[in-house]
């Protein structure tokens, strides 16, 4: 980004130098809003990352304890991934029938304008680094980790769990998302509660990233049979998945009964 910043003012310098007007069009505004969205994504989460580091050392808080980054099983950390990955398809397919039921189209428009720079003609390593790894770890940091821990101090663990499902929801500043985002932050809040680690809502919120940018690359390219399996294989595994890590938790009934 400042690579492309220093090229930018080069430029422009040399056209005052040479006496030539230099103007940037419309277009390329919008190439190098395109070009440097990710890097600035990932910019953007570090600087959100130190800040919040930077406020714990402050006022003598404990950040990384907070955060409650504690070892979960393998077993445990492979099916959060997997329950990600499966809840792709079902999400996709839900939007689509809603989509071609013609409900609320203005909507389903504006939530493609605000995803299309993410993914199109975006460099795939970028894709991956951004939105199927920092991206996942900042907002569970955030979400999981900061605002649920300082709401379950508070306030019962229903409510804490909503309230930051919701807060989640609408982070994401579209409603056909901010809906399926609630939904899912329950669910990667409930993981979280379960297993008393941030690492399986960080893999499990990784797994759905990471298999959305799959779809948007190669979806086009799956046929509607092999679509269908991939669909009740993606149903059975989330369910299956989320079964087995309910049933790994010693302390779920205790937290549930607050």
């Amino acid at each position: 980004m400042l690579l492309m910043f220093a090229v930018m003012v080069f430029k422009i310098n040399q056209s005052m130098a040479t006496g030539i007007a230099y103007s940037l069009s419309e277009a390329d505004i919008s190439a190098i809003a395109h070009d440097i969205l990710l890097p600035s994504f990932i910019l953007a989460a570090f600087l959100t990352f130190g800040i919040a580091w930077l406020a714990h050392v402050i006022f003598n808080r404990p950040f990384i304890k907070r955060l409650s980054v504690s070892k979960a099983s393998i077993a445990s950390i492979i099916t959060a991934f997997v329950i990600g990955c499966s809840l792709q398809m079902p999400i996709i397919f839900a939007m689509d029938l809603i989509h071609r039921a013609g409900v609320a189209p203005e909507l389903f428009d504006k939530y493609a304008k605000i995803m299309e720079p993410l993914t199109k003609n975006q460099d795939i390593v970028l894709q991956i680094l951004a939105i199927g790894i920092v991206g996942p770890i900042l907002e569970e940091v955030i979400f999981r980790g900061l605002i649920f821990h300082q709401l379950r101090k508070n306030v019962p663990l229903i409510y804490a769990v909503i309230i930051q499902s919701v807060l989640f929801g609408i982070s994401h500043l579209n409603i056909i998302q901010g809906t399926y985002a609630f939904l899912i932050g329950i669910l990667l809040t409930l993981s979280f509660v379960w297993s008393r680690s941030l690492l399986l809502p960080i893999v499990m919120h990784m797994g759905m990233n990471l298999s959305g940018i799959f779809m948007s690359e190669y979806g086009d390219y799956i046929d509607n049979t092999t679509t269908f399996a991939i669909l009740v294989f993606s149903i059975l595994l989330a369910i299956a998945g989320t079964v087995y890590l309910y049933s790994r938790s010693k302390d779920t009934a205790k937290d549930i009964a607050v």
